[in-house]
């Protein structure tokens, strides 16, 4: 396919079945992420920034796939604003997430074991308030109103649309496009390539691009899978399993590090305050350590870095057994052969 700049007619029907696709799905995602937008800064439920996330990545993912029939000069600026507003949730999430990991290990503790697991959570919630008042200025009413208009400007000149079909079930041709087919492509080639890279290195950095082309193909794969057949909805719940797996590794490593530096801040802490009473002696007295103000608070945070560690393993087992079982049973290979017309 040929881009069309709006307002040139339409050369063919497959064509204009797409930008009718189109113009039903961007309407419909939008819809979902002003409707997310609406709980989304209660801090008392943390699951709406979640379902934010998923409405914002699936819009990206709608863009991205319907990229040859939208306006090519407002194209990359509508893309990228919708990136930035992804970032700013998954910035709120990432730190609901953490702090759910560290209150379900520091709630089972007793004092004064849990000392420091408290400290560490009132840091994380203060943390939080932060992005959520970022988040407040990201999602501002007129701001979604100003991204909705955008998204009619990407689509100037497509002419009329049909209204989504069945639910979530979106009007998609029964045939897609050259580039449609190849932004497929593309992504599902990424997952391929990320995923043994992750398995082999164990890497954070690994594991994060790996969830990233797992989400993204899972989302492309929600409005191309009726034009791809079977093999697309069999790939697609594939790639939703390895992103709710890798979802669980990746927090577990964007959490280790806010433990571990709440650790070294209390040594260090410590260490200051030993050096200060032990002042104008020659050695150390190792009864001043034993006496350091926050020993007890080490043994909860200790606990939560093993319980995530312990955790993260797990995650990574689960990951490591389903994506040889997909690939045994040829999702990804079936997928392949149907975007080649094999």
């Amino acid at each position: 396919m040929v881009r069309v700049k709006a307002g040139e007619p339409d050369p063919t029907g497959q064509e204009a079945d797409f930008r009718e696709a189109a113009i039903a799905v961007l309407a419909r995602r939008m819809d979902e992420l002003v409707e997310a937008s609406r709980s989304v800064l209660d801090l008392d439920r943390p699951g709406f920034a979640d379902s934010m996330l998923l409405a914002a990545a699936r819009l990206r993912a709608a863009l991205e796939l319907f990229e040859p029939v939208l306006d090519e000069s407002q194209y990359r600026g509508t893309r990228s604003e919708v990136r930035d507003l992804e970032r700013a949730i998954a910035g709120r999430r990432d730190l609901d997430a953490a702090l759910s990991l560290c209150s379900a290990v520091g709630d089972e503790m007793e004092p004064p074991s849990r000392e420091g697991v408290d400290l560490l959570v009132g840091a994380l919630d203060e943390r939080r308030m932060e992005a959520n008042r970022r988040l407040a200025v990201a999602i501002d009413e007129r701001r979604l109103q100003a991204l909705r208009l955008r998204l009619e400007d990407l689509l100037a000149g497509t002419g009329p649309g049909r209204s989504a079909d069945g639910g979530d079930r979106f009007v998609v041709p029964a045939e897609l496009p050259r580039p449609a087919l190849r932004t497929v492509s593309r992504r599902l080639k990424r997952l391929r390539r990320r995923a043994p890279e992750a398995l082999e290195t164990e890497a954070s950095s690994d594991l994060r691009r790996s969830l990233t082309a797992a989400a993204r193909l899972r989302y492309v794969l929600e409005l191309s899978g009726i034009a791809l057949g079977g093999q697309a909805d069999t790939a697609r719940r594939a790639a939703r399993g390895l992103q709710e797996v890798l979802t669980g590794v990746v927090d577990c490593d964007r959490t280790l590090p806010l433990v571990e530096g709440e650790i070294a801040s209390l040594v260090e802490g410590d260490a200051a305050t030993i050096r200060e009473r032990g002042r104008g002696s020659r050695t150390l007295d190792p009864v001043l350590v034993l006496a350091a103000p926050n020993r007890d608070a080490y043994r909860g945070l200790i606990l939560v870095t093993v319980d995530l560690r312990a955790r993260r393993e797990i995650e990574l087992e689960r990951f490591r057994r389903l994506w040889l079982e997909q690939a045994r049973q040829g999702a990804w290979v079936a997928l392949e052969a149907s975007l080649s017309g094999g």
